[in-house]
């Protein structure tokens, strides 16, 4: 189908069929990776979890499109297997986290070479086998008849899906608005937050970042295209605000991790010294991180007006 052909088809699409080219898309992919992550290659726990979060947050967005008693089905279903890969993708992030640390630790810090050795010990070799085991439970609950059944679903779905009457509206004018409301939700819960909250309330403007950035860009990228510049830049502002938070949430995760270690190893005798001082630098970085939180929320709002005023 060349350009023009592809612009008329769009042009005369309805919202329920563009939400669904854009939620096979997904599926397609996430058909692609599975093989890959449940071989441990690289990176692709990660690739194929990030997938299942953009499942779940284009069918959130576009929720009202469909009826609401199978989206939330296929949500929570994904929202299994979304967590049963954060285990393992939360245990590879602790190891990149540690290996670095630990290198700019041995370059900038005076430690004996045994701390060291303890250190990479519990932070090191004790994750690896803990990310080994936790890929092969992994593994064997994908071979559990639950899996099929999940993928099955989506594809029923795809297949002969229950639409509302608002799916019939055209595509350009329903999802615009259906962006439009993520991005005031985004920004309604990122306007109730500063450096000065809670972990949880952080974690929630987090998601809602995140749930944006993949509702916008999955009406800007391919197979859909249908808007420019203005989703994008919501796309963008989720996703900073996102990421700002991610790290801020990986840092704070790792200083707990390293404590929890520094005990164990407390236990056994071991030394602990450097333990402590590097959770208490994943913490300096955590507050650092949140320095970039009031201007991450600024360019949601601004991105948020510029695309209610289109």
């Amino acid at each position: 189908m060349g350009d023009g052909e592809g612009e008329r088809a769009l042009a005369v699409m309805d919202a329920g069929d563009a939400a669904l080219a854009a939620v096979r898309a997904i599926a397609e992919r996430l058909d692609e990776l599975e093989p890959a992550a449940l071989a441990d290659e690289p990176d692709a726990v990660h690739q194929l979890r990030t997938h299942v979060r953009r499942l779940r947050s284009v069918l959130a967005a576009y929720a009202p499109l469909f009826d609401a008693s199978i989206v939330r089905a296929l949500r929570r279903s994904y929202g299994e297997l979304g967590r049963e890969l954060g285990t393992v993708r939360d245990i590879e992030v602790r190891l990149q986290v540690a290996e670095q640390a630990l290198q700019e630790a041995a370059e900038e810090w005076d430690l004996d070479a045994g701390v060291v050795v303890v250190m990479r010990s519990r932070l090191v070799d004790d994750e690896s086998e803990a990310h080994r085991l936790a890929h092969a439970r992994l593994v064997q609950r994908q071979r559990m008849p639950r899996s099929a059944a999940r993928r099955e679903a989506l594809w029923s779905f795809l297949e002969a899906p229950s639409c509302t009457p608002e799916a019939a509206e055209p595509a350009e004018e329903a999802l615009a608005e259906l962006l439009e409301r993520e991005a005031k939700r985004a920004v309604g819960r990122a306007e109730r937050v500063d450096e000065s909250s809670d972990d949880d309330r952080l974690h929630e403007v987090r998601k809602a970042g995140r749930r944006l950035r993949y509702a916008a860009e999955a009406v800007t990228d391919e197979p859909l295209a249908l808007f420019g510049d203005r989703a994008r830049a919501l796309a963008e502002a989720g996703e900073t605000l996102h990421d700002v938070l991610g790290d801020h949430r990986d840092d704070l995760l790792f200083a707990e991790h390293v404590r929890r270690a520094g005990a164990h190893a407390a236990h056994e005798g071991e030394p602990v010294g450097g333990f402590q001082r590097l959770a208490e630098a994943a913490d300096r970085r955590a507050e650092k991180r949140l320095h970039d939180l009031a201007k991450a929320v600024h360019e949601l709002r601004d991105a948020e007006r510029r695309w209610a005023s289109r």
